[in-house]
């Protein structure tokens, strides 16, 4: 088994992460200061959807088996087995762009990376991702393609298509 971090965050969500993440401080502060306790509620309940994405969305690695690629969650983990990936690319933003146009995301992001679906005009993404210059995109034969950022990028497309057997020829 050979696993990869998601890789560290980066760029834009680097910045949405550090933006966002005293939210919950900033709202139970100003109802402390403005008399209105139940601010801490609101802020808690913040708290409370920040956790859920930190256990539930935000994986922390991905783990090539010789029979399948698993995504780890501290809570959780989903497995794919190395039969059903037909195609592994290495993509940039603009790459991805041409070859599938502009979309938009449906889940969690900006906290701690992008998580959940992404939508373009043709094609809906499982992505799990820490920035944005740099993918791996994973089609799978029988579940949306998968668009993920782990650490060392080209050594993990290298090690699944060495793992994964040859897609079956279309004809």
């Amino acid at each position: 088994m050979t696993t990869f971090r998601l890789a560290p965050l980066r760029g834009l969500l680097l910045w949405l992460t550090v933006a966002v993440l005293p939210l919950p401080l900033l709202i139970g502060w100003a109802g402390s200061a403005a008399g209105t306790p139940a601010l801490w509620w609101v802020a808690g309940f913040i708290g409370a959807i920040y956790a859920v994405v930190w256990v539930y969305m935000r994986p922390t690695s991905f783990e090539i088996t010789p029979t399948s690629l698993d995504i780890v969650w501290p809570v959780r983990r989903h497995s794919t087995s190395l039969d059903e990936i037909v195609d592994v690319a290495l993509l940039t933003l603009s790459e991805f762009r041409n070859r599938y146009g502009i979309g938009y995301r449906i889940g969690a992001g900006g906290l701690w990376g992008g998580f959940g679906l992404y939508k373009t005009k043709d094609v809906t993404f499982q992505f799990y991702i820490s920035h944005m210059d740099r993918f791996v995109v994973i089609d799978r034969q029988n579940d949306r393609p998968l668009m993920i950022t782990p650490e060392n990028p080209d050594d993990f497309a290298a090690e699944l298509r060495a793992q994964a057997p040859a897609p079956p020829t279309r004809q």
